[in-house]
């Protein structure tokens, strides 16, 4: 008879979650800074600023400029 191998088992993924910080911050959470690269990147990717995250972004833009 083949000998049966044991299986590897799978390291949990929420260990490494933690170490890697938080995934998303919220919108009013964000600096000025961080809007900007994240309105770059939603024009890069989506081609444009008409999504409703892209809208939300630029309102606290201008709340924070104002």
């Amino acid at each position: 008879m083949a000998e049966k191998k044991p299986d590897p088992k799978p390291e949990p993924q929420a260990a490494a979650a933690p170490e890697s910080g938080p995934k998303r911050k919220k919108v009013n959470r964000l600096s000025l800074a961080e809007i900007e690269a994240r309105l770059a990147e939603c024009q890069e990717k989506q081609g444009g600023l008409v999504s409703k995250y892209a809208r939300q972004l630029q309102d606290r833009k201008k709340a924070l400029a104002s």
